[in-house]
């Protein structure tokens, strides 16, 4: 039988420092990999306040090799199986990430999001970008709401469609921060079609093709009331509108007998 823990939330006053001070934690980012007992460098008051909220104990893996790649969608799964039963105004609060990644998995979160820049903080640590945006930039956030977003129990391997996102994250980035993707029978139906226009044209299918996707399904939300739109429709409107952008790219630059191979 797991172990419970009481979550944690990191104090207001400890991440408003941590905010105020972001070029400095940059920094001690880049150079403690190990622990982040720096941030007593920055802020000597309390860190955490427990909760009464319980979880199971659990521990995600650091890559052995140094690519996180090798471990991100066994990571996912594990956070998504032990933290969906917390109430979304946990998961959705920069707090409860903050202890997460800075105190329980501060090792497997250096891996999974290295400082390649100095707003590396601001942006996936201490949710700069706003509540919405921030959970889908957070270091382990991100990772938890890929799967939330993409599991579905009604396929056969129900984290399919978790597996692509996972592989190539530009398949659903775009969708993320878009107030439709409130709705998971929409991100649903949007991710299986492009599976299935990505199994069926296979490397034709260019990575910008998932910004321009989401840019259509804005306006194509626009103009309907989005949130009753159904799985069926939504997936039949980008597999569609997906399939005429890669065979109108394709067009001008293959020969008649590809362009009938990818028909």
């Amino acid at each position: 039988m797991n172990n419970k823990i009481n979550i944690c939330f990191m104090t207001d006053e400890a991440l408003s420092t941590l905010k105020a001070n972001a070029l400095t934690a940059n920094n001690y980012l880049k150079t403690n990999k190990n622990d982040s007992q720096w941030i007593r460098e920055i802020y000597d008051g309390k860190l955490y306040i427990e909760k009464k909220q319980k979880i199971n104990d659990f521990e995600l893996k650091v890559s052995p090799t140094g690519d996180y790649s090798e471990v991100d969608f066994q990571n996912s799964i594990i956070l998504y199986e032990n933290l969906k039963d917390l109430p979304p105004y946990i998961l959705s609060d920069e707090r409860f990430w903050a202890w997460l990644n800075f105190e329980k998995f501060y090792k497997v979160a250096i891996q999974a999001m290295p400082v390649k820049s100095n707003s590396t903080f601001l942006n996936h640590w201490v949710y700069a970008q706003g509540n919405r945006r921030g959970v889908f930039f957070g270091v382990l956030s991100r990772c938890f709401y890929r799967v939330a977003l993409t599991v579905d129990e009604r396929l056969d391997d129900k984290y399919e469609l978790t597996r692509f996102v996972i592989k190539n994250p530009e398949r659903i980035r775009n969708l993320t921060w878009r107030a439709f993707s409130s709705e998971k029978h929409l991100v649903l139906g949007i991710i299986k079609a492009e599976k299935d226009i990505c199994d069926k044209y296979g490397n034709v299918v260019r990575n910008s093709i998932f910004t321009e996707i989401a840019k259509e399904i804005s306006l194509y939300a626009s103009v309907r009331l989005i949130d009753v739109v159904s799985e069926e429709d939504i997936y039949n409107f980008v597999y569609n509108k997906m399939k005429e952008m890669v065979l109108s790219e394709f067009n001008g630059n293959a020969s008649a007998e590809e362009l009938i191979n990818l028909l």
